[in-house]
């Protein structure tokens, strides 16, 4: 299972990845009879194809499932990104120390829960550490874009699935709408990889204020030329912080998922806030997650400089957290070509 990116690098694609883009409890229920056939599906290929290991990426309500399934085929089982148990359902531990052979994880304080569990495990560091790089200078791009000095650039990042940017993108429109009224705005939309024109375009249509398209290809570039993004909560947050742009994020999901919210262990949604412990950027959360309370938050970004500017050095400090030496990914490898040929 894989995206774009594996298919051109030679990668056999059983299934494509956006095929398990699916976000919320009752829309994940809505297609699980279509999960059950593709897991049965990847178990057969991987005993057929007599599979020397597995290795599961995130995707946990999929995954955790798929390792009982391949531990019992004899096929071993190592899962990088751990299931998030220090949010909610810390029953998950107990799974992963069953059905999984080496767990790769990428928080620091996730070491202490897996030791105490006994779930065998090898701390990375985050993988965005190695994966967020600026191509183009700042100011370069924003004179490219025609984003003139005067000028505040605002960066949408409305989500991966197109569920989120229908929930997200009315009311990022609607935000930046209201502060171009007394302020000279350049804003930007970072459209995903499995988010199709003819939704944005639906979803911009009769906006009073342009809104620029700009592909993945530029993420980077796009972020770090930016003066504020409005993003969900989500990965997007830590790519943000690691570039110091200053960002409001939110989240909104259907109501019926939204009335799980107590089986939760956190009070906070974004990454940032939950690895400082601390308030360091606004969330908007469910009904929260209005225009008005996104320009509000948004104002005193782009209106007080000094706001602004101590929020950089926090999340400069919030991202110092996540470092070690190496590259995850070359982590991950190696362990698992270690483990291999000590097998053999």
């Amino acid at each position: 299972v894989g995206g774009d990116r594996f298919r051109k690098m030679g990668v056999e694609l059983i299934h494509h990845n956006r095929d398990y883009a699916v976000v919320g409890v009752f829309e994940i229920l809505s297609q699980l009879a279509r999960f059950h056939r593709r897991m049965r599906r990847l178990v057969r290929e991987a005993v057929d194809r007599k599979a020397a290991a597995a290795l599961l990426i995130d995707y946990p309500d999929f995954n955790l499932r798929l390792a009982r399934r391949l531990k019992k085929a004899g096929i071993p089982v190592y899962y990088y990104i751990a299931p998030t148990v220090w949010a909610w359902r810390p029953g998950r531990v107990q799974q992963l120390r069953r059905y999984t052979d080496h767990l790769f994880i990428i928080f620091p304080f996730e070491k202490k829960i897996f030791r105490d569990a006994g779930v065998r495990h090898t701390y990375t560091g985050h993988p965005l550490l190695s994966m967020v790089s600026v191509r183009t200078p700042r100011d370069r791009f924003r004179r490219r874009h025609g984003v003139d000095p005067h000028d505040h650039m605002v960066t949408l990042l409305p989500g991966s699935r197109p569920s989120e940017v229908d929930r997200l993108l009315p009311a990022m429109r609607k935000a930046v709408e209201r502060l171009a009224c007394d302020h000279n705005l350049k804003v930007f939309l970072l459209q995903a990889d499995h988010i199709s024109e003819t939704q944005i375009q639906s979803l911009l249509s009769g906006s009073t204020v342009k809104i620029r398209v700009i592909s993945q290809g530029e993420r980077f570039d796009l972020i770090n030329a930016s003066d504020l993004v409005l993003t969900t909560c989500g990965t997007s947050n830590l790519e943000i912080a690691l570039l110091g742009v200053p960002f409001v994020a939110g989240y909104r999901v259907s109501s019926m998922t939204f009335r799980l919210r107590f089986l939760l262990k956190i009070h906070r949604y974004s990454i940032v806030n939950i690895l400082a412990d601390d308030d360091v950027v606004a969330e908007l959360i469910q009904d929260d997650f209005t225009a008005e309370n996104l320009a509000i938050h948004a104002r005193g970004i782009l209106d007080q400089p000094a706001h602004a500017a101590a929020m950089r050095r926090r999340l400069a400090g919030v991202t110092r957290s996540l470092s070690r030496d190496g590259d995850a990914a070359d982590i991950v490898a190696g362990r698992m070509a270690s483990d291999l040929c000590n097998a053999d």
